[in-house]
């Protein structure tokens, strides 16, 4: 078992392992939460990432958006 954090060369601070358990429910969250902003918002197409992303940020802020972002296009 891991006894120190590990870092990210993403990220100055500690890493904590998280449980594939916790993961899992995690994930199941934001997909239900992202479903129902979906659903609230009339079911339109081609907005399922502003969806999801609305509804990570709820879970890590801890309240909730009344309308998702629209993420920017990107063109490579």
């Amino acid at each position: 078992m891991l006894t120190t954090p590990m870092k990210n060369h993403h990220h100055n601070g500690p890493i904590h392992p998280v449980s594939p358990n916790s993961t899992n429910v995690i994930h199941e969250t934001i997909a239900a939460r992202a479903y129902e902003m979906w659903e609230e918002h009339g079911k339109p197409d081609g907005e399922a990432d502003a969806h999801w992303l609305a509804a990570e940020r709820e879970q890590v802020t801890g309240h909730q958006e009344s309308e998702p972002v629209k993420p920017l296009p990107v063109s490579f």
